[in-house]
């Protein structure tokens, strides 16, 4: 697909650019000074005595909570959805330890902007999707693209039309932690059935496309389209991530979904024929 921003530059939250971002005509958000530095100090510290896991990728990837990437080939629905519980778990005991949860922050500060509900994200006879991955990634995290369609074709997060990934960043870093995104659409060939490598992508996947590098701020949220290749230079921050999803299928309501590897929360839209639940059920 051929690259659409039109401006490169970081924007502030906005209905307006919320929207273009989902249609990546935008190259980033940034919510600055979402966190004060005494809540990103408890939460650094809450994280590195968390439950850290790692991911099944060559380089080092520690995260606390549930990563669909690891439930992505060959395996249930259920064993994702069981799983869920523990994870969420996990998650609390950082949050609680914290005294600040960046999750229920953000879908206040998105509930603010959007014209429809905001919540955690439900899959229809399983449950709620997991919401917020802690990861620490002093290794840095190769190129890769993230599109549920592409994804994830068994869940009903893959019948949305946008997605974005989403960023806290509990710490500065003297160097490194810097994330580079290319306006280079992931749209590979797939065959029937077949899940795509979405990770270390090779070079030429984003040879020649515009880019756009931003900063792990402490206290800042970046949000950029995650469907665009992206790549994160070494550096052990921990932050805080996932996906902002749209759903969008005529005749439903658009809705957007926030996930974090996956991590869904839904806005539904304004009642047309049919219900957003097909999609993603709204949780107020």
């Amino acid at each position: 697909m051929p690259a659409t921003w039109i401006d490169t530059k970081e924007q502030d939250l906005s209905r307006e650019t919320l929207a273009a971002l989902l249609d990546n005509r935008l190259a980033a958000i940034r919510i600055r000074t979402f966190a004060s530095p005494a809540e990103c100090a408890a939460f650094a510290g809450a994280a590195r005595a968390g439950n850290l896991k790692h991911y099944s990728v060559a380089t080092r990837i520690g995260y606390i909570g549930l990563a669909q990437y690891e439930y992505r080939w060959n395996r249930p629905l259920s064993d994702y959805f069981d799983d869920v519980p523990a994870a969420a778990a996990d998650l609390r005991q950082v949050v609680e330890a914290a005294g600040f949860d960046p999750v229920a922050r953000l879908i206040e500060r998105l509930r603010a902007v959007w014209d429809a509900p905001v919540g955690l994200g439900h899959e229809a006879g399983q449950g709620d999707y997991y919401a917020g991955i802690v990861r620490i990634a002093s290794e840095g995290v190769a190129l890769h693209a993230d599109y549920a369609p592409l994804n994830s074709p068994a869940y009903a997060i893959a019948r949305i039309d946008g997605q974005l990934g989403w960023n806290f960043f509990a710490e500065d870093l003297p160097s490194g932690g810097a994330t580079t995104v290319y306006n280079a659409p992931w749209s590979p060939a797939v065959a029937r059935g077949e899940i795509p490598r979405s990770y270390d992508l090779p070079r030429e996947v984003v040879a020649g496309a515009p880019s756009i590098t931003y900063a792990p701020t402490a206290g800042d949220v970046v949000l950029f389209n995650s469907r665009n290749p992206h790549e994160i230079a070494g550096g052990p921050r921990p932050h805080l991530d996932r996906f902002v999803r749209r759903a969008h299928a005529r005749p439903l309501p658009a809705a957007v979904v926030l996930s974090t590897a996956q991590m869904p929360l839904c806005t539904g839209g304004a009642s047309q024929a049919g219900s957003p639940e097909s999609h993603c059920a709204p949780r107020a």
